[in-house]
């Protein structure tokens, strides 16, 4: 089944959003090293950020398998209607 344009335009954004993560990792390590702090404050921030950038994709990326899911569902629904018995059997197994 071929990528319809939302589902491009998603993977499009995706790979955006992870050029815009990279580029807010290097600018929070940027502004730690600039202005020195505790080793325990360094490791919470970087977490804090990787952690709210992970929950977001992950968030988005439910929602996409929900999306592909729901088209799935739709298609082997209308599939199950129109197909003779034989070709249901033949197509289900």
């Amino acid at each position: 089944m071929p990528l319809s344009h939302h589902d491009r335009r998603f993977l499009q954004t995706i790979d955006r959003m992870k050029m815009w993560l990279l580029l807010m990792a290097v600018a929070v390590f940027l502004v730690l090293i600039l202005a020195p702090s505790g080793e325990i404050q360094m490791a919470t921030c970087v977490l804090g950020i990787a952690l709210c950038g992970v929950f977001w994709l992950t968030q988005r990326l439910l929602s996409f398998i929900s999306t592909l899911d729901l088209e799935l569902t739709r298609v082997v629904n209308t599939l199950k209607r129109t197909l003779p018995k034989e070709q249901q059997e033949e197509l289900f197994r």
